[in-house]
């Protein structure tokens, strides 16, 4: 599977990691597994920065809408995306389509991420 999904419970946090050519069935099966472990008011680190995509706007705006469309008893997790510049496009994209729910940002490092969401996060207990 394109996506390596890292969970920390004490620390409230999940860490994926996507590698290679990502398709939408990819994404959405990850997606499942988050929505699956309950730990969507979990903050988060995506890091898509070795990944390539040919998901399209439409496509990304439906995994938008299913995972608005998933029930939830806590506010949803920050989330912080690590992109490379040159292909973060799809990350800025996703942020556009869900920061009026959670706190969301695209970053060019790890570092950059977790400073980020350590300053700008309050966890849920």
């Amino acid at each position: 599977m394109p996506f390596k999904l890292d969970i920390f419970p004490p620390d409230r946090i999940l860490i994926g990691v996507a590698r290679g050519d990502i398709t939408v069935a990819d994404l959405a099966a990850f997606m499942k597994q988050i929505i699956d472990a309950d730990v969507l008011h979990y903050r988060k680190i995506i890091d898509i920065t070795t990944a390539t995509s040919s998901i399209g706007e439409q496509e990304l705006q439906a995994m938008a809408e299913r995972l608005r469309a998933v029930p939830v008893l806590k506010p949803r997790g920050p989330l912080a995306i690590v992109a490379d510049h040159q292909r973060g496009e799809l990350g800025r994209l996703f942020m556009s389509m869900t920061s009026a729910e959670r706190p969301v940002q695209v970053f060019r490092s790890i570092h950059e991420a977790r400073r980020w969401l350590l300053e700008n996060s309050k966890v849920q207990l």
